[in-house]
């Protein structure tokens, strides 16, 4: 044998060769001598399982990140089904605790095992406890930065200084379909009776995809034109509902031009989400209740303002029927003027024709007496005055001629201007008459009726205003544009409170006519 091969089996003799198993052995029993007890770890969850309270065993991963927001370092994490119940770890996972539950990229404090499985080489870390104050520490500091952030750009009560819509029946809702929240949400709608339009875009309410989901959902109504925008989701852990802490959220709910109202959780609990909202219920039926009661109270309105035009209408129909009584005595007034107007006319005519008469007949009377003087006169004086007595004769017929004429004229003058003022009356009777008749036929009770309202008697044909009038029993007539409906007042239908009115008209039958005084 030569010197190298005398050199190489002594250094295989002296060498160590240890098996896998062996290897393992000894890294786990050095790992159990560098961490005798229990260590508490931090860092942030990733790859948590979504069905985590139905599984016995869950593996998921912790990490520290970098100033990169990447992950740098991560270790693999256990919670076994034994430690679960002998720890109690189980409420942190099925959500049954009240503050606090592990979901993903939620930064925890966990007290932990080091363990090296021999087997397969491979180290994890056991958890035996949980620091729910650390993780809810983080989630708070978290929670007043963003408040900070909103503040500082005035962004809290923006969205609640627009204003809601007088009948916000276009409703855009953004919780997770099929859910708790949202059958309580639709119930409540549904049972109100009015024409509510409801559009559902289904998003997450929990985990790492809310955030961008509910905005996408909060962009998608606003395109849409809705009235209000309604997010809701049933209770859940504080940490659960950190999630709506979230400030992109926020400030998307707070620059929305459509009012957003939330109804997260319970009643004791508030996320940013609410603070940032037009208004925050406490739950989805509360949610619900809210929306059913704007239009409630814009149908009362509604009702008090036809109650309030049909007074005024009756009041200036009564007005208007007085006027027409005066009107309808004008013609007879006119007759009355006119004839007063011939009979002095014609009383006048006959003072002018009197005086007329009168001087000619003195004229004759005095030609006669001159006559006869003359004749008994000389003939040379009858003869020397005959040419005289030749035109006085004409010139006194010709006076009466003039004086005549100058009558005649006169009285034609009287009998124009009385032609052309007697009728002024009667032309301002007829425009005011005219008027009237416009403002009447403006104020027909009927073209209200052919607007869709209607009128109802009572069989004395009273109207109904007040539905406490009516007793079980009565007969009560409804007036339609076209036609007329007689009702029975049934037991049990007479007025209810406004909250439990569910927009039916006060005072009206509508099991009997089938109808709605609005909003169909």
């Amino acid at each position: 044998m030569s010197l190298w091969n005398d050199t190489q089996d002594d250094a295989a003799e002296k060498r160590q060769v240890l098996s896998v198993r062996q290897v393992n052995d000894a890294i786990s029993d050095a790992i159990g001598m560098a961490f005798p007890s229990t260590i508490w770890v931090r860092g942030e969850v990733q790859r948590f399982p979504p069905d985590a309270a139905h599984r016995k065993h869950l593996y998921f991963e912790l990490q520290e990140t970098g100033g990169s927001g990447a992950a740098e370092y991560q270790i693999a994490m256990a919670l076994m089904g034994w430690d679960r119940q002998r720890y109690g770890l189980g409420r942190y996972v099925d959500g049954t605790d009240p503050d606090f539950q592990i979901t993903n990229k939620l930064e925890v404090c966990l007290e932990c095992k080091v363990d090296f499985y021999a087997k397969f080489g491979k180290i994890s870390l056991k958890i035996v406890g949980v620091d729910k104050t650390f993780a809810l520490g983080k989630l708070e500091a978290r929670r007043r930065e963003t408040l900070a952030f909103l503040t500082e750009r005035g962004l809290l009560n923006k969205n609640s200084a627009l204003p809601m819509p007088e009948l916000p029946l276009r409703i855009g809702l953004i919780t997770s379909p099929e859910s708790a929240a949202h059958h309580d949400f639709m119930t409540g709608i549904v049972a109100s009776g009015w024409a509510f339009e409801v559009s559902l875009c289904g998003a997450k309410m929990q985990g790492e995809m809310l955030q961008a989901e509910v905005i996408a959902a909060l962009e998608n109504h606003q395109a849409n034109l809705v009235d209000v925008i309604i997010i809701t989701r049933g209770g859940g852990s504080r940490a659960d509902l950190s999630w709506f802490d979230q400030r992109d959220l926020a400030v998307a709910i707070a620059e929305s031009p459509v009012p957003v109202i939330t109804a997260i959780g319970h009643e004791i609990d508030t996320s940013i989400a609410d603070l940032v909202a037009h208004q925050s219920c406490k739950t989805p039926t509360a949610a619900a209740e809210l929306l059913v009661e704007i239009i409630d109270l814009a149908a009362r309105r509604l009702d008090d303002a036809a109650e309030d035009l049909l007074a005024v209408i009756t009041s200036r129909l009564d007005e208007a029927r007085r006027r027409l009584q005066v009107a309808d005595q004008l013609p007879g007034l006119a007759d009355r003027v006119l004839l007063s107007a011939r009979l002095g006319v014609q009383e006048l005519a006959g003072h002018l024709l009197h005086r007329v008469g009168g001087n000619l007949a003195g004229r004759r009377e005095s030609l006669s007496h001159l006559a006869a003087r003359l004749h008994t006169g000389a003939h040379r004086v009858i003869m020397q005055n005959d040419g005289l007595l030749q035109g006085v004769g004409p010139r006194l017929s010709r006076a009466a001629l003039h004086r005549l004429i100058s009558v005649e004229r006169e009285l034609h003058q009287q009998k124009t201007r009385l032609v052309r003022e007697a009728p002024k009356p009667t032309v301002a009777a007829q425009l005011k008459l005219a008027q009237l008749a416009e403002k009447t036929r403006l104020l027909d009770p009927a073209r209200l009726l052919a607007r869709g309202y209607s009128l109802t008697v009572d069989s004395d044909g009273k109207t109904i205003t007040d539905a406490a009038r009516l007793s079980p029993g009565d007969s009560i007539l409804t007036q339609f544009a076209a036609g007329q409906v007689r009702s029975i007042v049934q037991p049990g239908s007479g007025p209810r409170k406004p909250k439990s009115t569910k927009g039916k008209k006060r005072g009206s039958k509508q099991e009997e006519t089938g109808q709605k005084s609005l909003f169909r």
